[in-house]
C-alpha cells in the first residue's frame, strides 16, 4: 500500500506542488519573523552590553513620571560629592547624555532616524569604548565631536559646521573631531551623537549647568559590584536608581525587547492568517484530487485494502507534501530574513554586531506547524475516500453532487450568534462586554460566512456570471463555476476572508479620518497653527489631548516670543501658546498642558463645567472632567501631580472642563511648564486672524518668524485636519501589506482549482473542441469561469467587511461613517486581476488540448 501511495505521489507531484505552495509561503513568513526579531534582538543585546562594559555600577534619579522611557531628572553635582567618601569607591564620572539632540541636514531638515536616539552627550575623551578617528575633542563652547554615524548621514567633515536643535534653540557649533567605538562601528545601533563640552551638554541636553544625566562609579578590585550597589543604594535613598553595570544592560535590553515582541507577535498573527488560508487551498487540492481518485482507491478498496490503510495513503501524500514544503519554507524565511536585516540597517543606519541568529526551537514548531495544518487539511478528504463503498465508487456516477443541508445548517449556527453579537454591541445591551462581543461577533460571522458560502453560491454565482458571460464561452464558464458549490466555496474562501479584513480595515480607517478632521475644524477656532515638525498629526494622541513627551523624547519647540511676535503682525487677531508634557497622577501617567486659559479657552472651544478656568499661580490647575472622575476628585480639592522636573507637589484644583479632542488632562500655567515640564519652551502656537485678513499673506508672514527652525511648521486648518488624519495611513499601509501574502495565497487557490478542474475535465473539453469550439473560445471559457469566482469572493468578502467596519465605527461612537468607495473599489479590480492571473496557466493548457487524446482520455 506505501508503495502505491508513492507511486502515486509521484504521478500527481505536479498538482501537489500547488498545495505544498501555501505551505511554503505560510511557514516562510512564520520562520523569517522568528529569525529576524531573534537577530535584531541579539544584536541589540550585544549593544548594551558593549556600551556597559566599562560599568560596576550606575547611579541615577528615580524618574518622576513612570516608565522606562520618560524624562528622568539629572543627577545633582553634590553626589559626587557625596559619594566621594565611599571606600568600595575606586573611580566616579559624571555623565551627559540625552536624547534629543537633532542635527540639520544639508537640505536644512533635521536629520531623521527611524528608532534609534539622537545623543546629546558630554565629551568625556577616548576611552575603551570611544576612539577618534579624525581631528580632536571639543574644548570650547563653539565646538562638538560627533560620531562617524551621523558624519556619515550628514556628510559633516572636520573643521565643516553642524546646526543643532536641543532644548535651546537652532545653535551652529565647528566640528573638530569624528569617533568611532572599539567594536569597528560608526555607531551604536544606529543612535547619531553630538559631543559638547560639559557645561554646554548639561545646558543644551539637561536644562541647566551642574548636574549630570547618571553617575558611572568604578568599584576597587576587592568589591563586589552588588557589594558597591547595595551600599550606595543604602545611602541614597529611595529617589536614586543604583543598578549593576549588568543590570543596567539587561533592563536596557528589556525595553527593545519588549518593542521587538509586539512586532513579534504582529508579524506572527498574519503568519498565522496566512496558514489558516492556506488551510483552504490545501483543503481544496487535496478534495479535488481524491475526488478525481474515487475510482482508483474503490478498485484498492475492492482488492481489500481496509479503510485506515485508504485513509493512511493519503495522509502519507499530504505528510510528504508538507514536510517538503515546510522544509522549503524554513530555507526561504532564513533568506528572507537576511534581506529585511539588511534593510533595516540601511534604513535606521543600525549597524549590528552579529550574525544572523537562527533560533533552532522556534524553526523546529515552526516547521512542525506547517506539517500539522497540512494533515488537519487533507483529513476530512481522506475520510470522505474511505467512507465511499466500492461498488459504487467504481460507477461513473460515483462523483454526485453531496447535498449542501449539512453545511448549510453549519454555517447558520455561528453566522446568527455572530450576527447576535454584532447587533448586541451596536444596540449597547451587552454593556461593558460590547468590544469583546463586536470581536467574537465578527469572527463567528466570518466562520459562519465560509461555511454558507457553498449555499450562496447557488443564488449569487449565476447573477455574477450573467454580469460576466455574454457569450456562449462565457456562459460555459458561469455555469463550469455553479457547478460545484462546495468546491467553488473553498476555493473563494481565501478571497471571501482576506477582501473581508481589508474592506474592513479600509473602512474604519476612513471613518477614523474624517472623525478626526471633523474634531479639529469643530474644536479649534484658530485660523493657523504654529507646531514642531509631527506635532499637528499626532495632536489628541490615542485618547484626546495635545502630544507628550512620553517616548522620551524632546518635542520639537519653539521660542515663545514668536507667538508674541505673530500677536503683533498685521491682519492678526490674536495669538497663544500650548506647552505639553506628561506628568503623573495617583492613577498612572496623563497628558499635561499649560498655557494662558484666558485665551485658550476660546481658541480650543473649552467648555466650562464647575469653577473657573483661570489660574492665578503656579499651584494652581484645572482637570478635565474624565480626570476628575477617574481620580474621584472635585473642584476645590487638592491633588498630588508629579511633573518631569519638579516631582511631586500638591495643586489646588480650580475649575473643570469638558476634554476634546485638542486638550486633555491637567492645565498648568505658563510659569509651572517652564519650571516643570520636561522643556520650557511652547511646542504649539495657535494664531486667529481679524475677519478681513488675508491668510495665505498672514501665513506667509509668522512662516518668516520660524524660518531658522528646520523643525517647525505653520498649518492653515485644512492642513491640521489632513495632517492629523494622516497618521492612520501608516498602520493601513502596513496591515494591507501584512494581509497581501493571503491574497497571493488566494490567488494560488483559483490556480490551483482551476488547473485541477482542466485535468478532471479533459474528456469534457476534447468534446467541446471536437463540436467546433476555438482555442480563443476555450480561453475565454476559463477566464470567465475565473472571473466569475474571483468576483464573487470580492464582493462576498467586501460587503462583510465593510458591514463589519460599519459596526465597529457604531461601537467607537465615531461621528461618521465614512465608506472609501474608491478604495473597495481597486479592491475589486484587485479581485479581478487575481481572476486574471489565475487563468492564465489554466487557459492554456485548455486551449493546447489534443482533441483525439481528450475524447479518449479516461
Amino acid at each position: 500500500m506505501l508503495k502505491a501511495t508513492l507511486k502515486g505521489l509521484l504521478a500527481r507531484k505536479l498538482r501537489l506542488m500547488l498545495a505544498g505552495l501555501a505551505v511554503v509561503l505560510g511557514v516562510t513568513a512564520v520562520s523569517a519573523a522568528m529569525v529576524t526579531t531573534a537577530t535584531i534582538g541579539s544584536g541589540f543585546d550585544s549593544i548594551f552590553e558593549t556600551t556597559t562594559s566599562d560599568v560596576d555600577v550606575s547611579v541615577s534619579s528615580a524618574p518622576n513620571v513612570g516608565g522606562e522611557t520618560t524624562f528622568t531628572p539629572p543627577v545633582p553635582a553634590s553626589v559626587v560629592e557625596e559619594l566621594a567618601g565611599v571606600a568600595g569607591i575606586d573611580a566616579i564620572t559624571g555623565e551627559v547624555s540625552a536624547d534629543g539632540a537633532r542635527p540639520v541636514g544639508a537640505d536644512g531638515k533635521v536629520i531623521s532616524v527611524q528608532g534609534p536616539p539622537r545623543l546629546g552627550v558630554a565629551w568625556q575623551g577616548e576611552t575603551g569604548l570611544v576612539e577618534l578617528r579624525e581631528g580632536r575633542g571639543p574644548t570650547a563652547d563653539d565646538e562638538v565631536a560627533i560620531n562617524a554615524g551621523l558624519a556619515e548621514l550628514g556628510g559633516y567633515r572636520v573643521g565643516g559646521t553642524i546646526d543643532v536643535l536641543t532644548l535651546e534653540p537652532r545653535t551652529t557649533f565647528r566640528v573638530v573631531g569624528v569617533y568611532g567605538y572599539s567594536n569597528g562601528t560608526g555607531t551604536m545601533g544606529g543612535s547619531t551623537e553630538v559631543a559638547f563640552t560639559e557645561p554646554v551638554a548639561q545646558r543644551l541636553m539637561l536644562g541647566e549647568t551642574g548636574v549630570y544625566s547618571s553617575l558611572t562609579l568604578t568599584a576597587r578590585d576587592t568589591v563586589p559590584n552588588e557589594t558597591l550597589r547595595d551600599e550606595i543604594a543604602a545611602l541614597l535613598g529611595d529617589g536614586y536608581q543604583v543598578r549593576t553595570g549588568d543590570e543596567l544592560a539587561a533592563q536596557t535590553a528589556a525595553d527593545g525587547r519588549a518593542f521587538l515582541d509586539i512586532v513579534r507577535i504582529v508579524l506572527l498573527a498574519f503568519s498565522g492568517l496566512s496558514l489558516l488560508v492556506g488551510i483552504f487551498l490545501i483543503l481544496n487540492t487535496f478534495s479535488i484530487l481524491v475526488a478525481q481518485r474515487t475510482g482508483e482507491l474503490a478498485l484498492v478498496a475492492a482488492l481489500g485494502a481496509r479503510r485506515r490503510q485508504i485513509v493512511g495513503s493519503v495522509l502519507v501524500e499530504a505528510a510528504l507534501v508538507g514536510v517538503l514544503a515546510s522544509a522549503v519554507g524554513i530555507g526561504l524565511g532564513v533568506a528572507v530574513s537576511t534581506g529585511l536585516k539588511a534593510v533595516m540597517e540601511a534604513q535606521s543606519g543600525a549597524q549590528l554586531p552579529v550574525g544572523l541568529i537562527v533560533p533552532v526551537p522556534d524553526l523546529l514548531a515552526a516547521f512542525g506547524v506547517g506539517v500539522l495544518v497540512t494533515l488537519v487539511a487533507a483529513l476530512v478528504p481522506a475520510l470522505r475516500a474511505s467512507r465511499v463503498p466500492p461498488v459504487a465508487a467504481m460507477r461513473a456516477s460515483a462523483a454526485e453532487q453531496r447535498s449542501l443541508t449539512r453545511i448549510t445548517v453549519a454555517g447558520a449556527v455561528p453566522a446568527v450568534l455572530g450576527v447576535a453579537g454584532i447587533l448586541g454591541a451596536v444596540l449597547d445591551v451587552v454593556g461593558d462586554l460590547r468590544w469583546a462581543a463586536l470581536g467574537g461577533g465578527v469572527v463567528l460571522g466570518l466562520v459562519g460566512l465560509a461555511l454558507l458560502t457553498p449555499a450562496a453560491s447557488k443564488v449569487l454565482l449565476p447573477v455574477v456570471g450573467r454580469l460576466l458571460g455574454w457569450s456562449t464561452p462565457g456562459r460555459l464558464g458561469r455555469l463550469n463555476a455553479a457547478r460545484n458549490p462546495r468546491r467553488t466555496a473553498i476555493t473563494v474562501a481565501t478571497l471571501v476572508v482576506t477582501l473581508g479584513l481589508v474592506g474592513g480595515v479600509g473602512v474604519v480607517a476612513e471613518s477614523l479620518r474624517r472623525d478626526v478632521s471633523a474634531l479639529v475644524s469643530t474644536d479649534l477656532a484658530a485660523d493657523l497653527v504654529i507646531s514642531g515638525d509631527g506635532v499637528s498629526a499626532r495632536a489628541g494622541g490615542g485618547s484626546g489631548g495635545p502630544p507628550t513627551a512620553a517616548d522620551g523624547r524632546i518635542m520639537p519647540t519653539f521660542e515663545a516670543s514668536v507667538v508674541e511676535e505673530a500677536a503683533g503682525l498685521p491682519g492678526v487677531a490674536g495669538a497663544t501658546a500650548q506647552y505639553v508634557d506628561t506628568v503623573e497622577l495617583p492613577g498612572g501617567q496623563s497628558p499635561a498642558n499649560a498655557g494662558d486659559l484666558s485665551t485658550l479657552e476660546s481658541v480650543l472651544g473649552l467648555k466650562t463645567v464647575d469653577g473657573t478656568l483661570r489660574l492665578s499661580g503656579p499651584d494652581e490647575i484645572v482637570v478635565d472632567t474624565d480626570t476628575l472622575g477617574a481620580q474621584g476628585w472635585a473642584v476645590g480639592d487638592t491633588a498630588r501631580v508629579a511633573t518631569q522636573r519638579g516631582g511631586w507637589q500638591e495643586y489646588r484644583i480650580v475649575g473643570s472642563y469638558e476634554p476634546n479632542f485638542l486638550l486633555t488632562g491637567p492645565v498648568l500655567t505658563p510659569e509651572a511648564a517652564t519650571e516643570r515640564f520636561v522643556s520650557a519652551l511652547p511646542a504649539l502656537g495657535y494664531v486667529e486672524l481679524a475677519p478681513d485678513a488675508d491668510v495665505a499673506t498672514v501665513k506667509a508672514a509668522v512662516s518668516e518668524l520660524v524660518a531658522d527652525n528646520p523643525e517647525v511648521t505653520v498649518a492653515d486648518q485644512t492642513q491640521l485636519a489632513t495632517d492629523s488624519a494622516s497618521r492612520f495611513d501608516i498602520a493601513e499601509i502596513m496591515l494591507y501589506v501584512l494581509l497581501g501574502l493571503s491574497v497571493v495565497i488566494g490567488i494560488l487557490g483559483i490556480i490551483n482549482t482551476m488547473a485541477l478542474s482542466i485535468l478532471e475535465r479533459t474528456r469534457e473539453l476534447g468534446l467541446l473542441r471536437a463540436i467546433g469550439m476555438r482555442r480563443s473560445h476555450m480561453v475565454h471559457m476559463v477566464v470567465a469561469e475565473s472571473l466569475v469566482m474571483s468576483v464573487f469572493g470580492g464582493l462576498l468578502g467586501l460587503a462583510f467587511g465593510g458591514l463589519a467596519g460599519a459596526a465597529f465605527v457604531s461601537v467607537a461612537g465615531l461621528a461618521e461613517l465614512a465608506v472609501p468607495w474608491t478604495s473597495l473599489a481597486v479592491f475589486l479590480g484587485l479581485a479581478v486581476a487575481a481572476g486574471l492571473i489565475a487563468a492564465l496557466a489554466p487557459s492554456t493548457r485548455a486551449a493546447k488540448v489534443n482533441v483525439l487524446a481528450a475524447i479518449a482520455y479516461e
